[in-house]
């Protein structure tokens, strides 16, 4: 089975419990936790007027292709009461990225792997570092653990294990 890699956030309401449900809706859909990072509390990115998140990247498996798997994420993220807005980097109950569908790389209107913004966002790719540090991107001849080599860490600290 390929590792599947996924970045959860919110920032609106009971932070630490949206994360917990949002793991037990995919756990429902027959999707399978392998390993979680640690939650992070960060700072907004794109739009800074907004309260602070928190994050946590979590090692999947399941059955499902890739869009699939979107389907299903949004379906959860909409179950949870995520609203769809016209406004980006908004806040939200729940966002479910995919961040790395195996060494995949999928350019669709509707799904792009690796997640377009992943080596913009420095927490991201801490928080994935955390349960796949020797994990190789596609299209890449570095280890996700090498991105972070002399970058300073900003915009984020350690919420709870």
């Amino acid at each position: 089975m390929e590792k599947i890699f996924l970045l959860t956030g919110t920032n609106v309401g009971d932070l630490k419990s949206n994360l917990i449900k949002a793991q037990k809706h995919l756990e429902k859909h027959n999707i399978k936790i392998i390993k979680k990072s640690k939650i992070y509390k960060t700072k907004p990115w794109g739009n800074n007027n907004q309260p602070d998140f928190l994050n946590m990247a979590l090692e999947i498996v399941c059955n499902y292709k890739p869009i699939e798997l979107l389907h299903i994420l949004k379906k959860i993220e909409s179950s949870m009461g995520r609203k769809k807005t016209e406004r980006r980097w908004g806040p939200r109950i729940i966002d479910i990225d995919i961040l790395f569908y195996g060494r995949q790389t999928i350019k669709r209107k509707d799904l792009i792997i690796p997640h377009r913004e992943f080596y913009n966002r420095r927490f991201a790719v801490k928080i994935l570092a955390d349960i796949a540090p020797d994990f190789m991107p596609p299209q890449s001849d570095k280890q996700i653990k090498d991105y972070l080599e002399g970058v300073a860490d900003e915009g984020f600290e350690i919420y709870c294990d």
